[in-house]
């Protein structure tokens, strides 16, 4: 699919990994559902305004996508985003995220760049998020961590300011460092920006 010089308003827009899927330039939705099966390799944004509506990621996780070019406010966000960036390193005229809901995704090392994340509704333990990761870069690397985790905690808080957020899933890495998930949740908070939900 491939759709440029729009504006949609209340309709479905199923995006498919059989072809290159392009989104703009100056593409407007609004309360629009997208549906995207898409590996990243077969998904492109060049231009695009999202406002309410939901971005459903089906049947396989996107992984390693730069949001770039994209402007999302009020979207509901379900399914895998591993490893995705929303927003921008520099401007938030490149790309923005704003009163965005995210609780019924995974966002395994994903991050959000110069945003208000307090505007950002993110999923429930065993998720994590940490606010401000270069902040607390200091506090990780002067404790002991299993194994795994701590270089997951050592990636995560090697970035700059303009990250503002970084999320984890504690369930994969209890899993790969072969503890409880419980202790490692026990470890996890002591983290200066940790947010924790449920």
């Amino acid at each position: 699919m491939k759709i440029r010089d729009k504006r949609i308003s209340d309709q479905r827009l199923l995006l498919s990994n059989v072809e290159i899927n392009s989104l703009g330039p100056d593409l407007v939705l609004e309360n629009c559902d997208i549906h995207s099966d898409c590996q990243s390799k077969a998904l492109t944004i060049s231009g695009l305004t999202m406002t309410g509506g939901r971005f459903v990621q089906q049947d396989r996780a996107l992984t390693d996508f730069h949001f770039e070019r994209a402007h999302f406010w009020g979207v509901k966000f379900l399914g895998d985003f591993n490893g995705c960036t929303f927003g921008d390193w520099d401007s938030v005229e490149v790309s923005s995220i704003r009163d965005c809901d995210f609780t019924e995704a995974g966002l395994e090392d994903s991050r959000f760049l110069n945003c208000e994340i307090e505007s950002i509704r993110l999923p429930k333990w065993p998720a994590f998020t940490i606010v401000n990761p270069a902040e607390a870069r200091e506090f990780v690397m002067s404790r002991p961590w299993p194994s795994k985790t701590r270089i997951a905690l050592d990636v995560y808080t090697d970035t700059d300011p303009e990250c503002v957020a970084i999320c984890g899933d504690a369930a994969q890495l209890a899993k790969r460092d072969d503890i409880p998930l419980d202790e490692l949740r026990t470890l996890l908070k002591a983290v200066p920006g940790m947010k924790i939900i449920g």
